[in-house]
């Protein structure tokens, strides 16, 4: 489909292209983790796409056009698709609903959950269908301010219902999905002290913090509202909520302790915001130098409930203060990588009066008011710098040009040049805050930022989102002592091996695989060489650290094969929609595929 990048799709063209993207994402996706098993129907001839015909209950037959790489993924020709029943006309395959309709019985979805599952479809396509309206070109996403690039991008490059948003209505998704392109107010509300608990890094307090995000007239304004509602505003704690939050949670679960003064709206914020991918985390575009804030939102995306963890929001602080002390003291991370840690420098949590004392609600109940203060992108960039999301490196538009290649273009250095600079940016400081410092964060396409030059050339990565993403060792090392004991209980321990495996969930197989098949396309960078490259960083980390080679060797990242990442089939069992605290794991991996980091592909896949 081909269509003016400055224009404004129609409704109807925005569905169906919506609809299109989804199904043969579906289709490599499923395929990928075994879900679908599709027959081979021409040869197959290294590097090339060849014709593949999926059978399904019902004589009905999809055809599509794939090739075959990396981790067992699939990647599907666009509009290749096309769907016959019976003896009918086949015809191109654009609506993923009918495709899980048809494939209902293979992937084991019946009854409620084949309702729940059609229903959180159709909201993920509606939402692209949103995005494609105003389409953008990948010249021009490439060069977005940071907190504007969300709204244009496709969401989470393996789950397929990665935009269902369970609990948005229309107009919901009008005033706070991304892809709206709406700014967001939040509301603030006071609330009983002896239900809240504030934590913060050394160099704050809650009143610097609340001096630096609300003006001096609106802090007036909101201490006043405190006294007319009859209460001490030294007795409450002020909290930032998501507007959605503050009308389908607090209106409800809080009725009780509005009408009792417990809890007093305050207000909108006069600043202006911008939600990211995950909804609940806001940037804010009136004032870029404060906070980004993360706040609870209780929709159901993906395979978790989006509140915010007690535990999260007061452990934070703590985590950011002992990772940013280990990062100053090494001269590897702090000077040579500068590999920057965007912390969350402030938290606070409230417990429902209630819920809260049910320790056997489901995780959700205890996580619906709550904040959490992040350190912004934009006090990290000095003049003619750029940071850009890696989920937005994927980003491929109309015409099917990519951010990535973009990227490349303007830096005038070969796709191999460009690829070995972010490898080593990007891998190297994480294996070392891995193997000497025994931390393991979940580097995925939102938390990791890529930082370039004017000219798009590489220059030094940042990580966010601690609190929730950051495992130890099941050993104790030296580093440990400093980090605070109740946020040291909080995190949890791994052995190396597993520690090692969000790598190859969120970095690996969730996104340079896909890096190696746009490149491949765009570029004519060989899949093999691409992989070398990978390998090439990760092997000289070894060989340059000889006394971590016990616990590099520990984490097996050479290992001949990997367990294989099912993230669909966790999500379409519905099983995991609860399992909200750090001690519920998703099941997440079925089998195992051979491993591109071990060595070549004799087949030239990689």
């Amino acid at each position: 489909m081909t269509y003016n990048p400055d224009d404004r799709l129609d409704p109807a063209s925005a569905w169906r292209e919506a609809g299109s993207l989804i199904t043969h994402k579906a289709l490599g996706e499923f395929s990928a983790e075994g879900l679908f098993e599709p027959d081979p129907v021409t040869d197959e001839r290294p590097g090339e796409y060849r014709d593949w015909r999926l059978a399904l209950p019902g004589d009905v037959v999809y055809r599509f056009r794939a090739r075959r790489g990396a981790f067992d993924a699939w990647t599907v020709a666009p509009g290749s698709a096309t769907r016959q029943a019976g003896a009918g006309e086949s015809v191109p395959a654009t609506d993923p609903r009918i495709l899980l309709a048809d494939a209902r019985g293979v992937l084991g979805l019946t009854g409620s959950r084949l309702a729940d599952v059609l229903a959180e479809l159709t909201a993920t396509v509606a939402n692209e269908a949103d995005r494609l309206q105003q389409p953008i070109t990948a010249a021009k996403l490439a060069a977005l301010d940071y907190n504007l690039a969300d709204g244009h991008l496709t969401g989470h490059p393996r789950l397929v219902l990665n935009k269902g948003r369970v609990g948005f209505s229309a107009s919901d998704r009008e005033r706070y999905a991304p892809e709206s392109g709406a700014d967001v107010l939040l509301r603030w509300f006071a609330v009983r002290r002896e239900l809240a608990e504030f934590r913060c890094v050394e160099e704050l307090s809650e009143q610097v913090l609340l001096a630096g995000e609300l003006d001096a007239e609106q802090r007036a304004e909101f201490a006043a509202r405190v006294a007319e509602a009859g209460g001490d505003p030294a007795d409450y704690q002020w909290v930032p909520v998501h507007p959605w939050q503050a009308d389908e949670i607090l209106g409800t679960l809080y009725a009780a302790e509005l009408a009792t003064g417990v809890l007093i709206d305050l207000g909108q914020s006069r600043d202006h915001y911008r939600p990211h991918q995950t909804v609940r985390t806001l940037a804010n575009v009136s004032r870029p130098g404060r906070h980004d804030v993360k706040t609870a939102v209780s929709v159901r995306n993906r395979q978790v409930y989006r509140g915010l963890p007690p535990a999260a929001a007061l452990a934070g602080p703590a985590i950011t203060s002992w990772l940013t002390r280990v990062s100053a003291a090494d001269p590897l991370l702090s000077k040579e990588y500068r590999f920057e840690l965007l912390g969350e420098v402030a938290g606070v949590s409230v417990r429902h009066p209630l819920f809260g004392a049910l320790g056997e609600l489901p995780g959700r109940f205890h996580e619906t008011l709550g904040a959490l203060w992040r350190e912004p992108i934009a006090t990290r960039l000095a003049e003619g710098e750029q940071a850009l999301s890696f989920a937005a490196l994927l980003y491929l538009d109309a015409e099917g040009d990519a951010v990535l290649t973009e990227l490349i273009a303007r830096s005038g250095q070969t796709a191999e040049q460009w690829c070995a600079r972010v490898f080593d940016l990007l891998l190297a400081p994480l294996l070392h805050w891995l193997l000497r410092y025994g931390v393991g964060f979940c580097p995925h396409g939102q938390n990791l930022i890529l930082i370039v030059d004017d000219h798009g050339r590489p220059l030094r990565v940042a990580i966010k989102d601690f609190a929730q993403s950051v495992d130890l060792l099941d050993e104790e090392l030296e580093c440990y002592a400093s980090l605070d004991p109740e946020a040291a209980g909080d995190l949890p321990r791994r052995p190396a091996r597993q520690l090692a495996r969000s790598l190859f969930v969120s970095v690996f197989s969730g996104q340079l695989r896909f890096w190696a098949e746009i490149l491949f396309d765009d570029l004519e960078l060989p899949r093999p060489r691409f992989w070398e490259l990978v390998r090439e960083v990760v092997t000289r980390f070894r060989a340059e650290n000889p006394e971590l080679a016990t616990r590099f060797d520990a984490c097996e990242l050479l290992a001949e094969t990997v367990e294989r990442v099912t993230l669909n089939r966790e999500h379409l069992a519905g099983k995991g929609f609860d399992k909200t605290e750090r001690s519920g794991e998703l099941d997440l991996g079925r089998g195992r595929v051979p491993n591109p980091l071990h060595g070549p592909d004799p087949a030239g896949a990689w």
